[in-house]
């Protein structure tokens, strides 16, 4: 703990000196397919890059409830290029691919690279948009082979009044574990976000529900989870530009169906994840990110049972 606190210590000393921070996905615009747009489509190619130390108090593989029990640093790294067309004044189309790395100092075997694609198309019908999206990853731990995915998602978005917006999606995913099969998972996920903005796209507030079904191969990972997320954003002037400062809350209560043979009852987990970032511009294209998090997973399966903070800095460009 007293190694995570002057780590943090030692990155708020850079921010406030000037060099700036990180974030681990692309935050120019929203993430989710129909959210609103914080930066206007531009028909053409798009870049960006990514690279910084992160600092994680407990390593972990979420997926196949493993920790380390203890801390490390590692070197991130992400690129990505993004097409986007207007294929006319109502129908937008963009496809992306984005490669990402995350390398530890000591614990290699945690090491995870990435390769996503991802595909979107969208029609503004007049009252409302509609759209769908659709994505592919395949990532490797320790340069082996870990997990296939596909997804593909409808959704729809309305602005009820100059201030309220709201985005309804149902999605479906089908998972393939290379190293562990019996966790292949068919998932189908249905929910819906709600945006209040204060002050346009340079402040709102998010809030988030969605009920997920996966159905696994292997009878004891089988679960319903109820997911809420609650999200403040703001831009911030900074030396003539604007920064961004974003924090979060998310929830997730899973309910397993089925015993789990290690404990011999069904699991019962809930996860908590707070997040801090902070983006700050050095100039047109260059930017500096900084974040921090910390997450609690309550589970009756020890493996599940644990808590981490992170602490990230990096710099990136988009152009």
């Amino acid at each position: 703990m007293n190694e995570f606190v002057a780590y943090c210590g030692a990155v708020l000393l850079l921010i406030f000196s000037g060099v700036n921070a990180n974030a681990q996905d692309d935050r120019a615009r929203e993430t989710q397919a129909g959210a609103p747009k914080e930066i206007p489509l531009k028909s053409g190619l798009n870049f960006h890059i990514q690279a910084g130390a992160f600092y994680n108090s407990n390593v972990s593989v979420n997926e196949l409830d493993l920790n380390a029990g203890r801390g490390d640093v590692s070197a991130k790294l992400s690129a990505s290029v993004e097409f986007e067309k207007e294929i006319n004044k109502d129908t937008e189309f963009s496809l992306r691919y984005k490669l990402s790395s995350t390398n530890h100092e000591e614990f290699s075997r945690f090491d995870v690279l990435t390769h996503l694609v991802s595909v979107k198309l969208e029609h503004d019908f007049g009252g409302f948009k509609s759209g769908v999206s659709y994505q592919f990853a395949d990532s490797s731990l320790n340069q082996n082979d870990f997990l296939t995915l596909n997804q593909i998602s409808p959704y729809a978005s309305k602005f009820l009044n100059k201030k309220t917006y709201v985005r309804g999606f149902y999605g479906y995913a089908d998972k393939k574990f290379q190293s562990a099969p019996s966790r292949d998972s068919q998932v189908h996920k249905v929910g819906g976000d709600v945006y209040f903005f204060l002050d346009g796209v340079r402040q709102y507030i998010q809030a988030g529900y969605s009920y997920e079904d996966s159905d696994a191969i292997g009878d004891e990972f089988d679960f319903g989870a109820h997911k809420f997320k609650i999200r403040y954003a703001k831009r911030l002037p900074f030396r003539g530009r604007q920064a961004r400062f974003k924090a979060g809350w998310r929830y997730e209560m899973r309910d397993y169906s089925k015993i789990t043979p290690s404990i011999n009852v069904q699991r019962d987990d809930n996860r908590h994840r707070f997040e801090l970032e902070l983006e700050l511009p050095i100039t047109d294209v260059f930017y500096g990110q900084f974040e921090l998090g910390h997450a609690i997973y309550s589970s009756n399966l020890a493996t599940a049972d644990y808590e981490r903070s992170i602490a990230a800095l990096s710099l990136g460009a988009r152009f």
